[in-house]
């Protein structure tokens, strides 16, 4: 039989009529279907659960102890949101310590780049070693400037001594 004959297509549609009606029973009967098995469905998940709290219970006794010490529940509780709301800190600082530094390189680079570097605040140990080296060096120049007036007095007593015996010494040729 042609598909394309208008009874090959008349068959075609009476087939998807049917398909489609039977489509539309199953959607009705499953959607019924909760409803008349929910006490059933609501039993076997209640049941479910029982089980895998009582199997975790269990294998893990001491957590049973806990739970049917209420003391002890509150005090692992309190402990337990004391860790976390730490740990949530420590990130939080972590992540603060690691983005602020990022977050200001594009103005501390560009401070840099345009103020000159008089203007820039130098770090205060640096200025500090700056400061040591310089009053040691003037502590050095004020030394090597004492040794010359040292040495400029002891030439002028030197010639001071001969002018002075020179000048006796012609004083008693005169005298004589």
């Amino acid at each position: 039989m042609n598909p394309l004959t208008p009874t090959g297509i008349s068959e075609r549609m009476q087939q998807i009529e049917g398909t489609l009606s039977g489509v539309g029973e199953k959607m009705k009967e499953t959607a019924t279907l909760p409803l008349h098995k929910a006490g059933s469905l609501s039993d076997a998940i209640t049941a479910n659960v029982q089980n895998s709290v009582q199997a975790w219970i269990d294998i893990h006794p001491i957590f049973a102890w806990i739970l049917l010490h209420p003391l002890w529940s509150m005090g692992l509780a309190i402990l337990v949101l004391w860790l976390a709301f730490s740990l949530l800190t420590a990130l939080v600082d972590a992540t603060v310590q690691l983005i602020s530094p990022i977050l200001k390189l594009p103005f501390t680079g560009f401070k840099r780049l345009l103020l000159p570097r008089r203007f820039v605040k130098p770090d205060s140990s640096q200025r500090l070693m700056e400061v040591l080296d310089r009053l040691e060096a003037l502590r050095q120049e004020q030394d090597d400037l004492l040794k010359q007036v040292k040495t400029m007095l002891a030439s002028e007593r030197n010639v001071n001594v001969k002018e002075k015996s020179v000048s006796a010494d012609q004083t008693l040729s005169s005298k004589r």
